[in-house]
């Protein structure tokens, strides 16, 4: 009777964690060069590098609401367009997406990696394309709603972070390089 029980507290501890290691799966659909390529309309070089500091640590953890973020972001730069490849936990994943910035706006967004069990519509063009000709506001939000998708809305938030942040580091950048007015 005690190895019975014995067994059975064993199944019940390892039966979650077995569901947990199946259900995560990693799936690239472009990988980052391709993107980098596509977006610029040429291949990739050295990416440029913004750190940040100052008062711009302060806006980036009201974007991710969160006090952890990398100290530097890394861009691709063809003339007032810019390519941000940004990493942002869904629930307990990174999702990479790849988000393209032009005069303050997203000309597009796509999910490159998405790593957690549920939530993967996001990487579809119903969704994404919704961010087309977003600005972002002096609020820090964006110019318009976005729509969610049921069962995917830690996801979805992921998204509006990354492409709220995308926005905001392309606007220090252009005005680091005197290409934009003050906002």
């Amino acid at each position: 009777m005690r190895g019975i029980t014995g067994l059975l507290y064993f199944l019940i501890l390892l039966t979650p964690s077995l569901w947990a290691g199946a259900a995560v799966t990693e799936e690239t659909y472009l990988k980052t060069d391709d993107y980098i390529t596509a977006a610029l309309g040429q291949k990739p070089e050295k990416p440029g590098i913004l750190w940040v500091t100052g008062d711009m640590r302060l806006t980036v953890e009201k974007i991710l609401d969160r006090k952890t973020f990398p100290l530097r972001y890394r861009y691709w730069r063809n003339g007032n367009r810019t390519v941000w490849i940004l990493n942002e936990i869904g629930k307990v994943l990174p999702i990479t997406t790849g988000i393209t910035v032009e005069n303050e706006k997203i000309i597009d967004l796509t999910v490159l990696t998405y790593r957690e069990s549920h939530g993967s519509e996001i990487r579809f063009p119903a969704y994404s394309n919704q961010f087309n000709d977003v600005t972002l506001k002096d609020n820090l939000r964006l110019s318009k709603p976005i729509n969610g998708i049921s069962g995917a809305t830690l996801s979805t938030n992921a998204m509006k972070k990354v492409s709220r942040l995308a926005l905001y580091l392309h606007h220090k950048l252009m005005e680091e390089n005197g290409s934009t007015t003050a906002k």
